[in-house]
């Protein structure tokens, strides 16, 4: 009875160590700061053996890599965007950024903060900000030397292999990058000190890296609506306006940090894939300044922000203009697939030729857990119209008019343009995904 328990604690022995051998955890000691294990290594996929040896193509368009990997060359994505959290959980595609990177992709990183200070107050803020979904990264914070170590851990494993890092998300509102109630001054400062910090070390390991801070659509929201004054007086101190922000951005950072901006231009609303009819991506007459202004800024108008950067007190020291990129924007299917792919090729006629949008980053590949069904491909995999129009989009006109053709035919069905002939490629979807 003895001998065979031993054996059962043998084999068990055993197989831990093999386990290990295959799958090796890093581990750190553990107290109340630190975690008590860290992989950020562990996909462990030969990409080799999944993907030739092929140079990626020079194009501006790329998605969130949420599927399939082969789909990078067949959909002919030129960029990939990651998420990677300080602690290490999410999105850790080492093993798959290395084989990108040797195969000329470009990578974009988004570092946001998934663990709280401690001792940070979430019950006085507003009710949809008391769950935010990431925190302000704060190396003076309660467990800023907590941030700091897994920070620079992260940077010293991806750096090399990364183009463009975005430093936290859509500062702009504190449901993304939660610091606590602070007007837009001293929430702007506390931010810049940590970019500071972040760009420091990147650049560090990577001069060539392109270093971003990121907005949702909240453009030129007023801070003080007078139909619900005190209500938006508490707001104000959580969600700011982007535009200002930027300006206050560039005080505290100036021409000599080579800060980019990442812009999300998603519909507003954000269910609706008809961006060129957006309400509040226009000129609203009645708010409390009685002035014209655009709210938020979607596909419909991103111009808007491009032009403001073009400003001479926001260029480099260089007098060159600060890199902009879109790094998230995405387009629901409950319209109808139609809609949803013309709009995508809408988006890509406005920014393809801008020579200021580095790269047009869709998000994603397959559908998130969300429910607008942004996604190329359903959660079961089927692909929807909108695949087949980013596949082709940025082909030549042999091989992308009939994506022209659905625009066309989508715009004048709804209304918004007046077209006198319409030539609509009459292919069924199912022709339309299989075409070579």
């Amino acid at each position: 009875m003895e001998l065979c328990c031993y054996k059962k604690i043998a084999y068990i022995v055993l197989i831990s160590l093999l386990l290990t051998a295959v799958n090796p955890i890093i581990s750190f000691t553990s107290n109340t700061l630190w975690p008590s294990s860290m992989v950020l290594e562990n996909d462990n996929i030969d990409i080799d053996k999944i993907l030739p040896l092929a140079t990626a193509p020079n194009t501006k368009k790329g998605f969130f890599l949420t599927g399939d990997l082969k789909e990078i060359y067949t959909l002919g994505v030129g960029h990939v965007a990651i998420n990677v959290t300080l602690s290490g959980l999410g999105h850790t595609y080492m093993q798959t950024i290395r084989g990108l990177k040797k195969r000329g992709f470009e990578i974009t990183l988004v570092l946001v903060n998934d663990k709280a200070p401690v001792g940070i107050d979430l019950k006085s803020a507003p009710e949809e900000f008391r769950k935010p979904y990431f925190y302000m990264i704060d190396f003076e914070s309660t467990n800023g030397e907590w941030q700091k170590y897994n920070f620079e851990r992260i940077v010293n494993d991806y750096a090399e292999y990364i183009d463009n890092w975005v430093i936290g998300n859509e500062i702009n509102s504190q449901l993304y990058n939660f610091y606590g109630s602070a007007n837009v001054n001293e929430y702007t400062k506390k931010y810049c000190e940590s970019f500071k910090i972040c760009y420091e070390k990147i650049k560090e390991k990577n001069e060539n890296a392109n270093i971003y801070i990121s907005f949702d659509q909240g453009w030129d929201m007023p801070s003080v609506d007078r139909r619900k004054n005190g209500y938006d007086k508490v707001m104000s101190n959580y969600r700011y306006n982007a535009k200002e922000q930027i300006a206050l951005i560039n005080n505290y950072l100036g021409r000599n940090i080579d800060w980019g901006i990442s812009l999300h231009p998603y519909p507003a609303p954000v269910d609706s894939s008809y961006f060129w009819d957006d309400e509040y991506a226009g000129y609203i007459e009645d708010d409390v300044n009685k002035e014209e202004r655009p709210y938020y800024i979607t596909l419909k108008n991103f111009e808007i922000a491009v032009q403001y950067m073009l400003n001479d007190r926001f260029l480099k020291k260089d007098k060159v203009a600060r890199n902009i990129i879109i790094t998230e924007f995405g387009l629901t299917s409950h319209d109808g697939e139609r809609e949803q792919a013309a709009g995508l090729y809408y988006a890509w006629e406005k920014v393809k030729d801008n020579k200021y949008i580095k790269a047009l980053i869709y998000n994603a590949q397959t559908d998130l857990e969300d429910g607008y069904n942004f996604g190329l491909t359903s959660e079961k995999k089927r692909k929807r119209l909108i695949w087949a129009v980013f596949r082709d989009m940025d082909k030549d006109e042999e091989n992308s008019s009939w994506c022209k053709d659905l625009l066309d035919s989508v715009l004048d069905e709804h209304g918004y343009i007046d077209i006198n002939t319409i030539i609509f490629n009459k292919a069924s979807m199912s022709e339309i995904l299989d075409k070579k």
